[in-house]
């Protein structure tokens, strides 16, 4: 890696660390998890659950950088704007990060991801959703809010799209919570 690579990796990195999520934030939840700790949960998640029918390095990169973009255009909650203007806008960052990095394959993830167009993809867009919940059950454990009720719902339209096992598998994870 170049020096230019390097200190734009640390900025990336870091802003990661310290963005805080949106959906908490205006949830008032005290310390909400920040891009990278969504991230590296994903990451964990799919380690452990990933069927093995599914490519788990794919997953795992998958996890890794499909909230990256959000350092330079913002984590926007649904309903906030428009998706094609947030697709625009995160297509833009990582076109930039791809550059910066010399990784073009991090734009093909973010694509991949976006559009769910394999099975991984679309494992790890549900996965996404779950984490959500996983967090949901922590902080209404933690801090009392009741949140995980409101993020099940949301999440069933992506889990309803996966194979009859996967569904079933992460929904008793769910009525575990």
């Amino acid at each position: 890696m170049t020096s230019l690579q390097v200190n734009e990796l640390v900025d990336i990195l870091g802003k990661m660390k310290s963005l805080k999520r949106t959906g908490w934030v205006c949830r008032h939840v005290r310390n909400p998890e920040s891009d990278a700790d969504h991230s590296y949960s994903l990451a964990i998640l799919a380690l452990l659950l990933a069927p093995k029918n599914l490519d788990l390095l794919k997953c795992l990169k998958l996890a890794l950088v499909h909230d990256m973009a959000e350092v330079f255009c913002g984590d926007y909650m649904p309903g906030t704007i428009d998706p094609a203007e947030k697709n625009k806008k995160e297509c833009a960052a990582f076109e930039h990060i791809a550059e910066s990095l010399n990784r073009p394959d991090f734009i093909d993830l973010f694509n991949e991801f976006e559009a769910e167009t394999t099975p991984e993809s679309k494992f790890m867009k549900a996965l996404d959703r779950v984490d959500n919940i996983v967090t949901a059950s922590y902080y209404q454990k933690e801090q009392g809010i009741k949140l995980v009720e409101e993020f099940t719902q949301s999440s069933m339209p992506r889990i309803e799209k996966l194979d009859d096992k996967t569904k079933q598998m992460l929904m008793e994870l769910i009525r575990r919570l």
